[in-house]
Parts: C-alpha cells; structure tokens; sequence
C-alpha cells in the first residue's frame, strides 16, 4: 500500500455508470420522437462517440465540436429525421439526470475522502457534468472538480494535468489517477508522472504495451492499494 496526497477520479465508466446513463438518455430522446431504440442503434451511437472521444483526447476537435458531429453523424448514419441538434439538447437534458454509480463508489469515497483529498477529473461537456456531479451523491467527499472544457485541454494533455497538478500540494508522484480509460486517464496520467489505476470492470484485455501501475476490477479494491490513515495530529 502507499499513501497518496491526492487522489484523481475519473467521471464517466469510473464514479458514474456511464453505460447505464447513455442508453437510458439515448432510449428516452429517441422515444420523444416515437422512434425504438434496438441494440443496433445504441451500437451504432457509441461507436460514433467512442470514434469522436479519441478526436478529442488527441486534440483534434474541441469537446463542443465532438458534440456536434456526434449528433450530425448519428443522424445521417441512421437515417433519422430529428433536427440533431434539437436531438443534441434533448440527449443532453436527458443525461446529466443520471448520477447512478459504480457499486462501491460512495463507500470507497467517503472511507477515502477522511486522509486524502478526492478530485473529479473529466472530458465530459460543463452543461453535463457540473449538473451531475453538484446533484450526486459523491459530491460532499470532492474537493474539486477539474473539466476539460474549462481547463481548456482534454486528458491525455499534458496542459491538463500540469493544471491539477498546480492545485495540489506535494510532489506527482504522491498523486494517484484512477481511470477506465488507457488512452486518456492512464496514457496521461504516466506523461504527468502521477500514479496511474485502470479501473476495469468488464475485465477487457490491455491492448498495447502501457502498463499501469495498478489494475482493479472493483472499485472496493482501491482500498487495498490507497493507505488510508487519518492526517497528522488527528
């Protein structure tokens, strides 16, 4: 076990069960307008997201163009009629209701936030998850919140972690990332040199050579790798 300084949570896939919150966002903005949502939709839909995320983690679009071609290509691609970004705003009002987490989360953060500063870290739209965060339940354990499109620069970037980074006191590597995301958590979290957890729920395969420093696939587990011990003089 080592004592951390601070510990970065990722938002989406890691606190907040994301899987569970877009398809019950995308069901009910596609049942406004009286359309289904078979698997292949939902399918669909995420490999566009999962294709405009990487766009973003390099860079090469802003969090708010990935929003709008997410919307625009879904549409063509489907062939659906709805305005995309009328469809867009309702998605989006739809999403930032849903604050479910990962089992286990509100216990390991609230055993956690008592010795070591917890701060949310994500790429995710202002609009979206300063709403969710602020309405959920892990919000009294944070001491900050850290959004990509006010920092100005999506993880992996570098300019993003030297921002948290700024905030907290003590050396990087006292600084742990947990993430379920290799290219923008753990891939940028080893370029800051922080310490780096993949959170990996569904047990996927480690497709390249990065390696992280721990790999958990409960959120319970970070407990037996965080020392937690009340701070000096308590």
């Amino acid at each position: 076990m080592k004592k951390y300084n601070a510990i970065l949570l990722d938002a989406d896939g890691t606190i907040f069960d994301y899987d569970k919150a877009e398809r019950d966002a995308l069901q009910k903005t596609l049942g406004l307008y009286a359309l289904p949502m078979p698997e292949k939709t939902l399918r669909a839909f995420r490999e566009i997201r999962e294709q405009q995320d990487a766009r973003h983690e390099t860079g090469e679009i802003s969090v708010s163009a990935l929003h709008t071609r997410l919307f625009s290509q879904f549409m063509q691609e489907m062939g659906l009629a709805p305005d995309p970004m009328e469809f867009a705003s309702l998605y989006t009002a739809a999403l930032e209701k849903h604050i479910e987490l990962h089992e286990g989360v509100l216990e390991v953060c609230a055993e956690l936030c008592k010795a070591i500063p917890l701060y949310m870290v994500t790429n995710g739209l202002s609009a979206v998850q300063r709403p969710r965060v602020s309405r959920g339940p892990v919000m009294p354990f944070l001491t900050g919140l850290f959004i990509s499109e006010e920092v100005g620069f999506p993880k992996p970037h570098k300019y993003f972690f030297d921002a948290v980074c700024l905030e907290i006191d003590g050396p990087r590597q006292d600084i742990l990332i947990v993430g379920d995301s290799l290219s923008a958590d753990i891939a940028g979290g080893h370029a800051a040199g922080i310490g780096t957890c993949w959170y990996n729920p569904k047990e996927s395969p480690n497709p390249g050579t990065l390696k992280p420093d721990y790999e958990i696939q409960r959120f319970k587990e970070l407990l037996s790798i965080v020392e937690v011990s009340p701070p000096a003089g308590d």
